[in-house]
């Protein structure tokens, strides 16, 4: 090595760690989840050539001027706290209902139908015929649109109802459809449609993020229909036919006033992905009360925009209120300490509780951090699950058979503090009685995992899931 060489070598070793001192103090005042924190500041300190870059592509948040240009306010409609929930629900359910609606979602309504689907088949027909059946506009946003069979015969219809006159708008979230954009999408948008792209990767760009991501999946057709869940518009999720390597999901129809309110967190997602202004008359008002019989159910939209974050607090909040049973089906469990301390405390207490998960998921690095909490919950009381044939990627919670919960976000968290979600809180009998059949049919399919064997684990084992969970933050 010349001199020159040297020189060069030795100034960005000097560069990195005068960064690394600039960053930690700047990390420890965003105050950010412990657990990020702590996440950040090892990786800096321990291995800036790798850390401080990292940082500046996937760690600013910039939470606060995302949160104003996006204007979460909805224009004078955000729902008023002080609205009564309803008094049909019970009233923990009324105290989870209201917790929401005070953090900034939608009331509670009775006046939905709604119908759960568990199958792919099922899914990418009741979700064509859905489409096909549109009036007047078809919305879409979705993390992954498959570059294959599924995602270009959805594309092929949305281009269809953009000939016929209607209004179609396709938001693609930038890093999960990343393969399905420019040329893919191209029909569509010559038949008259629109495609928008959520937070594209670039830096160059005027509004770019390479960590924060839109992980919603929803269509809304005609202002009052909507289909949303845990499926992705690909192969993998959903298809005309059997596939070998579908995975196990679920999503769910709804007809009724929640269908307005998937449609009004679209469209801010669009409005602030395109620019376009919001047309008059398609955020709908919130009632003041509900009309009807049928499913009641709670729209919950939730991202690192969102001061509250209402899905976390639901949800924790539920959890801490459970009495008899707590049943999760998760792709990927990373939680945090309150989450984690709260399913331990409750089956501490005597209730039910029941972690689904696959045996292994697409993510082996999440999967080493989530197994590293499982010895803990299980000395609890915690009952684990591993789903057999293949891949699950369901997001299911219900508690004491009286509220279910059924989105798009994950129990980790990345789902809970950097993806953009949405999720329904479903409050009667008969609507968790069917997330619960869902459940019961997953377990049939499942392996009741025992401590000797979530215990007999090498020391490579055990160190490398201490690892994967003291960095899981920055999965």
């Amino acid at each position: 090595m010349d001199i020159s060489q040297w020189l060069i070598a030795h100034s960005l070793e000097i560069a990195g760690y005068l960064l690394a001192i600039i960053l930690i103090p700047r990390i420890l005042l965003e105050r950010r989840h412990p657990g990020a924190t702590i996440a950040w500041v090892l990786a800096i300190g321990l291995v800036p050539y790798l850390g401080v870059p990292l940082y500046f592509l996937i760690g600013g948040r910039r939470i606060k001027k995302i949160s104003l240009t996006k204007d979460w306010g909805r224009r004078g409609e955000k729902p008023n706290p002080d609205l009564p929930t309803l008094e049909v629900l019970p009233a923990d359910n009324q105290e989870i209902a209201q917790l929401l609606v005070r953090a900034g979602t939608f009331p509670p309504d009775q006046s939905n139908a709604i119908t759960i689907i568990d199958d792919g088949i099922k899914a990418y027909d009741g979700l064509v015929n859905l489409l096909r059946g549109a009036q007047e506009s078809i919305e879409v946003a979705t993390f992954i649109l498959g570059r294959d069979e599924v995602g270009r015969a959805l594309v092929q219809i949305l281009a269809q109802k953009a000939r016929e006159g209607l209004e179609v708008r396709l938001l693609l979230d930038a890093l999960g459809s990343l393969r399905a954009r420019g040329r893919f999408v191209q029909p569509l948008l010559d038949a008259g449609g629109k495609v928008g792209i959520f937070l594209p990767l670039l830096p160059l760009r005027r509004r770019w993020s390479a960590n924060l991501r839109n992980h919603r999946k929803m269509t809304v057709v005609d202002g009052d229909k909507a289909f949303l869940g845990g499926m992705n518009l690909a192969r993998e999720y959903m298809g005309p036919r059997l596939y070998r390597n579908r995975w196990k999901d679920v999503s769910m129809m709804i007809a009724g006033p929640g269908a307005r309110y998937v449609r009004n967190i679209f469209w801010q997602d669009w409005r602030y992905s395109t620019d376009e202004p919001i047309p008059p008359g398609v955020l709908c008002p919130v009632p003041q009360e509900s009309s009807g019989d049928g499913s009641i159910l709670q729209v919950v939209g939730d991202g690192p925009d969102v001061p509250e974050r209402p899905l976390y607090s639901g949800v924790l909040a539920a959890l801490n209120r459970a009495r008899k049973s707590i049943w999760v089906v998760t792709p990927y469990f990373v939680p945090d300490d309150a989450l984690s301390a709260a399913l331990a405390l409750a089956a501490r207490m005597g209730c039910d509780v029941r972690l689904i998960m696959p045996e292994k998921s697409n993510h082996p690095l999440v999967d080493l951090a989530g197994h590293s909490f499982l010895v803990d919950l299980m000395h609890a009381g915690v009952r684990f699950f591993c789903y057999q044939p293949g891949m699950l990627h369901a997001k299911l919670i219900a508690i004491d058979e009286r509220l279910a919960v059924v989105g798009s976000a994950n129990m980790d968290i990345r789902s809970f503090q950097l993806n953009f979600e949405i999720a329904t809180f479903l409050y009667d009998a008969q609507s968790v009685k069917e997330v619960l059949g869902v459940m019961n049919g997953v377990l049939k399919e499942c392996m009741e995992i025992g401590m000797a064997e979530i215990t007999r684990k090498t020391r490579l084992r055990r160190f490398s899931e201490d690892i994967c969970r003291v960095f899981s933050p920055l999965f």
